[in-house]
């Protein structure tokens, strides 16, 4: 919606949005689980030039769809829409200069650019447990939660204890009869400052300047926390400061909360701050020492007819399990890109990604001419708002299509090699200096869990945004 809402700004209206799903909204569509809600303040976790009165500093995913609706009724995006559209191959004409786009419903579409907006977080990671098919109750990812099936009064265990997981148990613990929360590698859970806003407020809030200073605050507050993530030359005193801290609020919520002593050791992390996204919640701890809330550490022997075996022998009886276990993202090349993409000599994206994920600033990358892509590889946020850097890349990519626009000659442009393997060497040894690379745990955001970093950028969105700011037209090989 956002690359939409930037070509509408430049005065391009010749463009479709094909969409997947059969509405529009993105991931606060589909996203629908108990207790869904954003992990950073709305105030930043927004688009900078759509203000919208929001209830509390951090959204639930009802109010987030309620914003994702009212700048497509602002924008008139409907109009411009196709719903339903999952497009399962991209293949570059190069007698003609344009895309060939084919979709599961057998629609095709030819278009002379291509941005790629598909989310990394778009296919869920459901972990292939023994004996998974033979259960009899109901069972679904936290990313396609069944609404259909009632959870009140039932026996529930949820797979995963990391963003959703945290979410999910506070949401559902006094309605079930019993949870059980199967738990995998400690997570760095920490209170946030998080409440209601007046009519007042929230109108206030919205006020051009108020806004933007609000914005501005917040933005430096998350930045500046990128000192925590990197190994800068000279201020690591700094970071292990601050790492230190964060350790004596984590224990000190653990020591308030979690009686049971094996379960407190294990609780508490034994790898950096930043390896994994911390998680922001005030009621998560309080929800694992509920009576009817049961932790498991021991880990999953099998899934039975009637429930789970735990690898110490426990036979937990189970009306539904929830898998809150992510996302693919770029952990899994094969699964990074949801549709096949063939560019110049008939070269092979998805292929080539699964050897090796390299892009032109995780934009452009050559060999695909007028292919553009938002959330490339390592430009996702360990530290931030996603949006900040959705941001940067769609007014790029728009520079770029209308820098090609205007001079008749070019029909597309392609991202220099040489170019695009020096950004790759800078980035990775940039990458080499944080936290993520660094990380002794797995995680979402590496190549095959525990490889390179394929996910995150190594900049802060400072960086980010001053390195992707302007367009330069001599990045690429002109094709005419």
């Amino acid at each position: 919606m956002l690359a939409a809402i930037r070509l509408q700004q430049q005065h391009c209206h010749d463009f479709i949005l094909l969409e997947r799903s059969a509405e529009l909204g993105g991931t606060w569509q589909i996203n629908t689980y108990p207790g869904a809600e954003v992990d950073i303040p709305t105030s930043l976790y927004s688009i900078s030039f759509i203000p919208y009165p929001f209830k509390k500093t951090f959204a639930p995913q009802s109010e987030l769809l309620a914003y994702m609706n009212h700048i497509i009724e602002k924008f008139d995006l409907r109009k411009q829409a196709k719903t339903n559209q999952t497009v399962t191959k991209l293949t570059y004409d190069e007698s003609e200069s344009l895309w060939r786009v084919e979709t599961a419903s057998g629609e095709r579409y030819n278009a002379r650019f291509i941005i790629d907006t598909s989310g990394v977080l778009a296919n869920p990671h459901i972990p292939d447990i023994k004996g998974a098919k033979t259960f009899k109750g109901a069972k679904f990812h936290a990313g396609h939660w069944d609404h259909s099936v009632s959870y009140e009064g039932k026996r529930v265990g949820v797979i995963g204890s990391g963003c959703s997981g945290a979410q999910i148990v506070p949401a559902i613990a006094d309605k079930v009869s019993r949870l059980t929360l199967f738990m995998g590698k400690a997570q760095w859970v920490l209170p946030r400052s998080d409440r209601h806003y007046s009519a007042i407020e929230r109108f206030v809030r919205t006020l051009p300047g108020i806004r933007h200073l609000i914005r501005l605050l917040v933005f430096i507050f998350y930045d500046i926390r990128f000192i925590a993530f990197r190994r800068y030359p000279g201020i690591s005193i700094i970071s292990r400061l601050m790492k230190s801290y964060y350790r004596r609020r984590q224990q000190k919520h653990l020591d308030k909360y979690i009686k049971d002593d094996k379960l407190r050791q294990h609780m508490m992390p034994d790898y950096e701050l930043g390896c994994r996204r911390v998680i922001p919640s005030n009621n998560y701890l309080p929800a694992l020492a509920k009576e009817n809330v049961d932790v498991d550490i021991s880990g999953i022997e099998c899934i039975t007819p009637t429930g789970i075996k735990t690898k110490d022998g426990k036979e937990i009886p189970l009306d539904i399990i929830v898998y809150a276990t992510g996302y693919y993202a770029y952990s899994n090349m094969k699964k990074a890109l949801t549709f096949q993409v063939y560019g110049l000599g008939g070269r092979n994206l998805n292929s080539e990604w699964e050897n090796e994920a390299v892009s032109y600033k995780g934009i452009t990358v050559a060999g695909y001419p007028n292919y553009f892509k938002v959330n490339g590889p390592n430009t996702g946020s360990g530290h931030s708002s996603q949006i900040s850097y959705m941001q940067v890349a769609t007014d790029y990519i728009t520079q770029a299509i209308a820098a090609v626009k205007q001079d008749k000659s070019i029909k597309a442009i392609d991202a220099k090699q040489e170019l695009q393997d020096r950004y790759v060497a800078e980035m990775r040894q940039k990458m080499q200096k944080t936290v993520w690379q660094n990380a002794t745990v797995t995680a979402f955001y590496r190549k095959n869990m525990s490889e390179e970093v394929t996910s995150l950028s190594p900049e802060p969105v400072t960086g980010f945004i001053f390195s992707r700011k302007w367009f330069h037209l001599s990045d690429y090989n002109l094709l005419k």
